[in-house]
């Protein structure tokens, strides 16, 4: 090739990367680039280095234009020709496919494309969130501005309870039923207050069989169990005890337990385990013993009960953790029989192996 090709060549891939907004658009060079410059300075300021003059990707700023004709009309030609260049591309296609809008019914279409457009709103915010805290580990906020944006953001998940576990319309199951939903809620859960981080976890318990039947295809839930497991080790006993109730309430016209299908998959296993693991270790603790006195045989006989349901499910669809309390074990010795968990370690030993 010669210069002026290359020249050419090298013009066309640089402007595809324009930007009116490269802290927006090219959000990770631009934080990588800033990292690197601030590693150099303090070098610098430490004799460490001499300074060097880095390289930095600069694009081209070029207007782009408000609309283009994208067929261009030869005179006394016979036909019309359909051209696009880096400067006036094709039109892009639409976040549906043809074929997925024949599937789905047309209101059913336009709520999902609501749903997106209002998960990446919220993703823009939290961006502004972690942008304020670069630096140590995302904190509760209490006070300030930032405090302010995090309630705005937990005010738009819209977490309620609702007593009809089937109901789809719920946008706080719309969010989580979508991979980038459940990932803003996992970022969104370190900053959180312990209350409002409760409330999430506990929307979360209430309608976890809906989230695990909709998870069926992303497998993603399990991104949830990290930033939720520090939040149940905050739990007080009282808290605990409502959201183990939660996990075995029966859904309506239904004479199976929640806790059934909530066993057959990875991340509710996980929660319930580490839950009933936190209840452990609050007991062993003189603190809880006053709690417990007020309520002495509920956390029994949900241990019982719980026990009795890893019994009763076939081995072979008992899912495995994502991890596996040490206490677990213990805290069943000290309520069921010797028979019962010797059954329970053999189930879970085969679930961990498999």
């Amino acid at each position: 090739m010669t210069r002026k090709e290359k020249d050419w060549v090298i013009k066309v891939e640089m402007v595809q990367l324009q930007s009116e907004n490269p802290h927006l658009d090219d959000y990770y060079y631009q934080e990588y680039y800033r990292k690197l410059e601030k590693k150099q300075a303090d070098e610098e300021l430490l004799g460490q280095r001499n300074r060097v003059e880095m390289f930095k990707l600069v694009t081209p700023y070029i207007q782009k234009a408000e609309a283009y004709e994208s067929v261009v009309r030869i005179e006394g030609s016979l036909g019309q020709v359909a051209v696009s260049t880096c400067f006036s591309p094709r039109r892009a296609i639409d976040a549906v496919s043809p074929g997925t809008q024949e599937q789905e019914p047309g209101a059913a279409s336009s709520q999902r494309l609501r749903v997106l457009s209002r998960i990446e709103k919220m993703f823009l915010q939290l961006l502004e969130i972690e942008e304020e805290q670069k630096d140590g580990l995302p904190q509760p906020c209490y006070s300030g501005q930032k405090s302010n944006q995090v309630e705005k953001l937990f005010q738009a998940l819209n977490i309620q309870e609702q007593e009809n576990m089937e109901e789809a319309s719920d946008s706080f199951l719309q969010v989580l039923s979508v991979k980038k939903g459940k990932t803003l809620v996992a970022r969104l859960l370190p900053f959180l207050p312990h209350d409002w981080a409760v409330s999430l976890l506990l929307a979360i318990i209430h309608h976890l069989p809906i989230l695990v039947q909709r998870d069926m295809a992303d497998q993603a839930l399990h991104m949830l169990f990290k930033p939720l497991g520090k939040c149940i080790r905050n739990l007080t006993f009282q808290e605990l005890l409502h959201g183990l109730q939660g996990l075995m309430m029966l859904p309506f016209g239904s004479s199976e337990r929640r806790i059934s299908m909530i066993l057959q998959n990875q991340f509710g296993i996980s929660l319930l385990y580490a839950l009933l693991s936190h209840g452990e270790h609050l007991l062993s603790q003189d603190s809880s013993l006053e709690e417990l006195n007020s309520d002495p045989t509920a956390w029994t006989d949900l241990v019982v009960l719980i026990a009795w349901e890893i019994a009763r499910i076939p081995a072979a669809s008992l899912a495995e953790p994502l991890a596996f309390p040490s206490n677990l074990l213990p805290l069943f010795c000290h309520h069921v029989d010797k028979q019962l968990v010797q059954q329970l370690e053999a189930r879970m030993e085969l679930a961990c192996i498999s």
